[in-house]
């Protein structure tokens, strides 16, 4: 089978490009990852596609357009469609893994390599400053899925043409402080980083969390080279099914969420421990009952962000009557 043919059964399953690169190493990203801070995205990340599978020859880079989740406030969860994406994604290599496979044609899906340079290398985009791909059709907001393959790759890889605007757009509107200089020199600040990864969040970013259960999103908001897309409604969950005491409300909820994003990504615990941290920004007095009973949990990120949120609302209760007083 040639490339051609594997990218024709790509976008017959949904996927919106896919290019092809060598199966060389990436000692260089290796060596950048190896000098940054730990982050939980690169527990399994990989750099030499060739010694992990002889038969592997090249990697198919597949990407998944999506469209900017809208925003509508109040009290209305914030879920990063990319999650949704991603998930539609995985399965999707999936089943281009089980037709190639069927064809004869040694293939591995959603191996983890570096993905954004793999793009590069297939000519399907350059890094902006923010560190994410930006593609001429769907700027950054592609899901990137790799495939290794044993179908040759015969032409070089891409010269790129183009680059990042430096425009600093993102840089000013990280709420984080990940960006500096001009560039992402932070990725271990970046909020996305404490959102339902099982780990305590710094109290520094949990206000600015608001009312987002997964995902950011501002820099990608703010880049001039996104396309005009349509914004979708948010599939999240309503904040009431997820702060609960009913176990079997709150389990519906969950699999509900986990339909949308995949179960490794939807985990109960690490769900509660944001719906605290969103529970802490909107201070509701109605939700003390099962903060309290979530305080005493034996998950660190959930206890921790319950007692937060705790505090929270009772300092918002508190100013609210001193503020009564000063009025009389």
């Amino acid at each position: 089978m040639d490339f051609d043919t594997l990218r024709a059964l790509a976008l017959e399953l949904g996927f919106g490009e896919a290019g092809q690169c060598d199966a060389q190493g990436y000692a260089e990203k290796e060596a950048a990852v190896k000098a940054e801070p730990p982050l939980a995205e690169r527990r399994q990340l990989r750099f030499y596609p060739e010694a992990d599978d002889a038969r592997t020859r090249s990697l198919a880079v597949l990407l998944w357009p999506y469209a900017p989740c809208r925003i509508e406030g109040g009290e209305k969860l914030f879920l990063d469609s990319y999650y949704e994406a991603s998930n539609a994604a995985y399965h999707a290599a999936r089943e281009l893994e089980m037709q190639l496979t069927e064809r004869g044609v040694f293939a591995r899906a959603n191996v983890s390599y570096p993905a954004r340079e793999a793009a590069v290398r297939a000519g399907l985009g350059i890094i902006g400053d923010s560190r994410l791909l930006i593609t001429p059709q769907y700027g950054t907001r592609v899901v990137i899925i790799l495939m290794a393959t044993d179908i040759p790759c015969d032409a070089p890889n891409h010269q790129q043409t183009g680059e990042c605007m430096h425009c600093g757009r993102c840089e000013h509107a990280c709420p984080s402080g990940a960006l500096e200089g001009g560039r992402m020199t932070h990725p271990e600040r970046c909020m996305r980083n404490f959102m339902m990864e099982g780990i305590v969040a710094p109290e520094t970013y949990r206000e600015k969390m608001g009312t987002k259960l997964l995902g950011c999103d501002i820099c990608q908001r703010v880049c001039p080279m996104q396309p005009k897309l349509d914004e979708t409604p948010s599939a999240a969950p309503d904040i009431d099914a997820l702060l609960t005491e009913n176990d079997v409300e709150f389990s519906a909820a969950v699999a509900g969420l986990a339909a949308v994003i995949g179960r490794n990504a939807a985990r109960p615990q690490r769900v509660r421990a944001q719906a605290a941290i969103i529970a802490g920004n909107l201070r509701r007095e109605k939700d003390l009952t099962v903060l309290r009973k979530w305080a005493d949990s034996p998950f660190d990120a959930v206890r921790e962000h319950a007692r937060w949120a705790i505090g929270r609302i009772k300092d918002a209760r508190a100013s609210g009557l001193d503020q009564s007083r000063e009025k009389r």
